[in-house]
């Protein structure tokens, strides 16, 4: 079962892209292909963008329905005899063409679209261009070019404000450091998919973006969250009636689930079978399920002995009937796997194995011979490529050989020559690198004093900070309330005139002032709910108050599970967060300011972002204030990196790791 399942699960991490990124009809279902009118006839634009985002929606599940739609979307758009329309339905026919693999074909037709938008400034079609463009290098493998197409459209869908095309270019921002074993960095994009999500609620989307953070959880190591995010996925796909997705998140699951409980993950098996078989008999997923339904009856036949008491009345409980439904399974996976070498690799070789079990060695050998003829020509396929060059590259060398007696005699002078300006050189390097390394020594000694000096200081300030506010409210705001309390008694026991007695209400009511100011200021200095609930609940307070001081939206979001720091630890990210939000509600004219904490293992990710006026960071670089300042110290004490995002008239977006 380890190999068969390995491979599986390898391909279900793969596959995320597909199965995430196309839409289907909510009940799954592929018997009925939509019907069109199929008359070319002039239709509203309104009807037109509908057949469009149709089109776009079968592209996976019906492709020849689609291509004809396709062409029907170009034909209608030349009666409007508008560029834009002629740009709109090319980007539908590359995105029809990218997901049926055409990537050559898509990349043209995105190119012509991308061009006419380009010279129409339609930002939102050419944040669509960079999301096709981003999908058709994803396909290639090309992780590079489409991590950059997805952050260009991210940055246009932001400021044009299109959640869909956000949501998407961040699950798939996700999905590609998955695919590239880096959870830390998916789980982040994850995250902030979601978050969007929740300002624009979509069950479909949400259950995608589970799907990424329970893969990110899975290649950390937490199969803990990874169950809890599949099967909040599952629950959703359940909700939204998704068949195709139901399917695909159970044969995920029972991979989480096969070492703990494997009768768990066989039920989960067989149901995610019961549903392609109807709506997607031909899927691959299915039949690498269906391999790994047959490898499941198989071990718990070889293990009969120890697990002959199963929960479910489902599994056979003999040993035969066990052997006789692994062998069913095999058989039905290998009728499937007739045009999928590498599945018909696997399971032949599994089927010996049962019938070698099974005490039938003809029929072993038999399918073990076939797997192994299937072992070589998929040996000889990888490496036909790889041969022919370096036959290639033989008759080249054998030509070559002649002129190059010819030269021998120049080249050992020149290999001299230049072995002793190496011997040189390398001499003159290793002198160098030890001269660097003392300086880099220094360097960090200097470093290493400057900011212990900088540690003195900040905590020096947190102190004096404490003790300015227990002075002011224990004090100062004791002595003003007693104050206020005496007057409020003089009052009662006082025959006053008229203004007289309004003078003294305008009095007491200043005083009322005085002492809020001087809370607020106190509770600034050191915020009560830091120290008595933590830091969460102080960030809530905090941008819970300013909102309801000011005309702007502060949300605060905060995700992973909580951990407590250090007093030390927490009242710096305080600082942090309240420096960048108070700078973007002076300074970046903003309507809208969002911050976000994100708890890792080991790890605080920090994000705070605003729809303000932005700035270029090169231009500032040099006119830092005492605040900003003040957070490089607190991020750089709590060994962490920050990194800002800005333009004119784009917004700030201030992304900070700390390492606690």
């Amino acid at each position: 079962m380890n190999r068969f399942k390995t491979i599986s699960f390898l391909y279900f991490l793969v596959v995320i892209h597909f199965n995430i990124s196309c839409q289907i009809s909510p009940s799954g279902s592929k018997r009925n292909s939509p019907k069109f009118d199929q008359q070319t006839k002039p239709i509203s634009e309104k009807e037109f963008e509908k057949l469009r985002k149709k089109t776009e929606e079968i592209s996976k599940l019906y492709p020849d329905s689609a291509n004809f739609y396709a062409i029907r979307v170009m034909k209608i758009a030349r009666t409007f005899n508008s560029n834009s329309k002629i740009a709109k339905a090319l980007s539908t026919n590359a995105y029809v063409k990218s997901s049926q693999n055409l990537e050559d074909q898509a990349l043209k037709l995105n190119q012509q679209s991308y061009l006419i938008n380009n010279e129409l400034n339609d930002q939102a079609e050419i944040a669509k261009n960079y999301l096709i463009f981003a999908g058709i290098y994803q396909n290639k493998s090309d992780y590079v070019n489409s991590t950059n197409y997805y952050l260009k459209s991210l940055k246009i869908s932001k400021k044009e404000k299109l959640p869909s095309i956000s949501i998407r270019c961040l699950r798939e921002l996700s999905t590609i450091n998955i695919n590239q074993g880096k959870p830390d960095l998916a789980l982040k994009y994850g995250f902030q998919a979601l978050a969007f999500v929740k300002k624009h609620p979509d069950d479909r989307e949400k259950a995608k973006c589970f799907v990424n953070i329970g893969g990110s959880y899975q290649q950390l190591g937490n199969i803990g969250l990874t169950k809890k995010y599949y099967e909040d996925a599952y629950t959703l796909f359940l909700k939204i009636k998704d068949k195709q997705s139901i399917a695909w998140i159970l044969t995920g699951l029972s991979n989480v689930y096969y070492a703990e409980d494997q009768e768990k993950a066989l039920l989960m098996m067989l149901e995610a079978e019961n549903i392609y078989k109807e709506i997607a008999p031909n899927n691959p997923i299915r039949i690498s399920n269906i391999g790994n339904i047959g490898s499941v009856y198989f071990n718990f036949a070889q293990h009969f002995a120890e697990k002959n008491n199963f929960k479910n009345e489902i599994i056979p409980n003999s040993k035969e009937k066990l052997l006789a439904e692994a062998e069913n399974y095999y058989l039905t996976a290998i009728k499937l796997s007739k045009n999928i070498p590498n599945n018909l690799y696997f399971i032949k070789q599994n089927l010996a194995n049962l019938q070698a079990f099974e005490g039938d060695f003809k029929n072993a050998y038999t399918n073990l011979l076939e797997s192994k003829n299937l072992e070589d020509s998929l040996f000889s396929q990888k490496n036909k490529n790889a041969i022919a060059k370096l036959e290639s590259e033989k008759v080249v060398l054998e030509l070559k050989t002649k002129n190059e007696k010819k030269a021998t005699l120049i080249k050992i002078l020149l290999a001299s020559a230049l072995g002793i300006f190496l011997i040189g050189f390398l001499g003159f390097r290793n002198f160098r690198n030890k001269q660097k390394l003392q300086n880099l020594k220094i360097n960090q000694l200097e470093k290493d004093k400057q900011l212990l000096s900088i540690n003195g200081v900040i905590q020096g300030q947190e102190e004096e900070r404490s003790r300015i506010a227990k002075d002011l409210h224990d004090g100062l705001g004791g002595l003003l309330s007693g104050t206020k309390l005496s007057l409020t008694h003089m009052k009662e026991n006082l025959i006053l005139t008229e203004e007289n007695a309004q003078q003294f209400d305008q009095s007491l009511q200043m005083l009322d002032t005085t002492i809020q100011d001087l809370r607020r200021v106190s509770h600034n200095l050191m915020p009560e709910a830091l120290v008595k609930y933590g830091l969460i609940d102080a960030l809530k307070d905090f941008c819970g108050n300013l909102q309801n001081s000011t005309q702007m939206e502060v949300s605060f979001l905060s995700f992973g599970e909580y951990r407590k720091l250090d007093v030390m630890q927490e009242t710096f990210v305080y600082r942090i967060v309240q420096e960048l939000i108070n700078n973007a509600v002076k300074d970046a004219q903003a309507t809208e300011i969002i911050t976000q904490l994100t708890y890792l293992p080991n790890k605080l990710l920090v994000v705070v972002e605003d729809n303000g006026v932005g700035y270029d960071p090169v231009s500032v670089q040099d006119k830092k204030g005492a605040g900003l300042k003040n957070i490089e110290y607190r991020v750089q004490y709590l060994n962490g990196t920050l990194e800002t995002n800005s333009s004119e008239n784009n917004g700030t977006s201030i992304n900070i790791e700390l390492h606690v």
